[in-house]
């Protein structure tokens, strides 16, 4: 728990309204091969309405549906699609959810005065993460097609995965070859979010605080690289420019990333990568990875390149408990030598697919793990090379994994279904990938071989299920 953040909170979030959250009008995670856009990563995207984007390019940020969530807000009405701060903070402890992670880093005046603007009006971005395609060579567990080529490899070369029976729990996902996110085709070709976007660019370019690139995996994208040189037509002095990478990547393109790290004309920037465990454990969640070559790639941007910072993505999904803290360990290695933000960790809990999820453990087990997490933190909780932004992090991540029973709102709560369908899944993901879990996650074993599969049931694909679906209305505690 960090006192700070949870008295700035209730002086300046909590001032406007208890669900107010000024990601709503500041931030955008726009997907331009899709036509999807969100406020952050936590709520599932919704589809942009291309009519209005044609005759407005900020209708990419300033959508129906984004508007009517801020009328909650300002009334103070919980959005239920913003359900995982609400759990976060309905764990009540003091835990610090998103909405002031996605917020404090505006300034207090232009926080405050979202209060006196009419619910409806057009707001201009200052912090962007946008995405031009799906290109990625990895396959990550927790991933899809959506968001990934691989995924949509695997799937075209040996067909959906099947027999999932938990409602909510995330199967539909992977039974779509994500052909949704490539509606203008791989180059974005007469893509009018991709116009749309272009032509805004000049105005953004001096408006933006910070502008991210993600994917699937930026740097194997041409349409990344075209941007890129299309960047240094508008100088943007005062943007932070950053770039999500699972760097896997040849040599030649890592050294092509260093030099744009010292070309491009910005203020400053930053690499985000991911990661969550250690070593084996690593490489079979995040499949593609090599741990060795991943921390290396990692190791020559921290000696050569331009950074300012360099903040490590930790999907925390329940696999990953059982060398968080060997992984931390390790990154703790590189902030004595870089800095405390090079690397800086970024707890973010896995709430999709269910059966994923870090609650989705049997007790024992979650037990077990719960508490060798708790005695690495007891050990690091004074340490200066952890930020009181990790710490609290990772004390939100005890906190839930010991209080909260599902990950979801619309996942079941009968965790003998999510059993199912965790075993389900990584019997065809170890097929598939040529990967074994119980000898990867031996402390797995007797459980895992206990669970019964249903050898009959299956469920029909899901068209654009994981992204096309968004809550409505108001959230109400479980």
């Amino acid at each position: 728990m960090s006192t700070n953040l949870i008295q700035w909170r209730k002086n300046v979030l909590d001032a406007i309204s208890p669900s107010f959250c000024a990601a709503k009008w500041y931030n955008a995670s726009i997907f331009l091969g899709s036509g999807y856009t969100g406020s952050c990563h936590l709520p599932l995207p919704h589809l942009m309405d291309k009519d209005q984007v044609a005759q407005n390019p900020s209708a990419l940020h300033n959508t129906d549906h984004k508007k009517n969530v801020r009328k909650m807000m300002l009334e103070g009405v919980r959005p239920a699609e913003c359900n995982y701060c609400w759990k976060v903070e309905g764990i009540q402890r003091d835990n610090v959810s998103d909405r002031v992670y996605k917020s404090i880093f505006y300034k207090y005046e232009d926080i405050v005065k979202l209060k006196e603007l009419p619910w409806d009006q057009d707001v201009l971005l200052k912090t962007l993460e946008i995405s031009f395609d799906r290109q990625c060579n990895f396959a990550c567990s927790y991933c899809n097609a959506g968001y990934s080529t691989t995924w949509a490899q695997d799937l075209e070369k040996n067909g959906a995965y099947q027999n999932f029976i938990a409602p909510g729990g995330g199967g539909g996902a992977y039974q779509t070859d994500g052909s949704w996110a490539e509606a203008y085709g791989k180059h974005l070709d007469e893509n009018p979010y991709v116009d749309a976007f272009f032509k805004w660019w000049p105005e953004l370019s001096q408006s933006l605080m910070e502008l991210r690139i993600t994917g699937g995996e930026a740097t194997v994208s041409q349409n990344f690289w075209r941007f890129v040189d299309k960047m240094h037509e508008f100088a943007s002095p005062n943007m932070n420019f950053a770039v999500n990478t699972n760097l896997g990547m040849s040599e030649k393109a890592l050294q092509k990333l260093i030099d744009v790290t010292k070309t491009l004309p910005v203020k400053e920037v930053r690499i985000f990568t991911s990661n969550e465990s250690y070593g084996k454990h690593a490489e079979y969640i995040r499949d593609g990875l090599d741990y060795v070559k991943w921390r290396e790639n990692m190791v020559k941007l921290l000696d050569n390149a331009n950074l300012s910072m360099l903040t490590i993505m930790m999907t925390i999904n329940n696999l990953c408990l059982f060398s968080i803290t060997e992984f931390m360990d390790d990154m703790l290695k590189l902030k004595a030598k870089y800095g405390t933000v090079k690397p800086l960790l970024d707890l973010n809990i896995l709430r999709w697919p269910g059966m994923m999820s870090p609650v989705t453990l049997p007790d024992d087990i979650k037990s077990t793990l719960h508490a060798k997490l708790l005695k690495w933190f007891k050990k690091h909780k004074q340490s200066k090379l952890l930020s009181e932004g990790e710490k609290a992090q990772i004390q939100r991540l005890l906190d839930y994994i010991e209080v909260v029973k599902t990950g979801h709102t619309f996942v079941t709560d009968d965790k003998a279904l999510l059993f199912h369908d965790f075993k389900s899944f990584f019997t065809q993901y170890d097929e598939r990938r040529n990967k074994n879990l119980v000898e990867t996650f031996p402390e797995l074993k007797d459980w895992y071989e206990s669970i019964e599969l249903n050898k009959t049931f299956e469920i029909k694909p899901l068209h654009n299920i994981g992204i096309s679906h968004h809550e409505e209305g108001e959230y109400k505690d479980e």
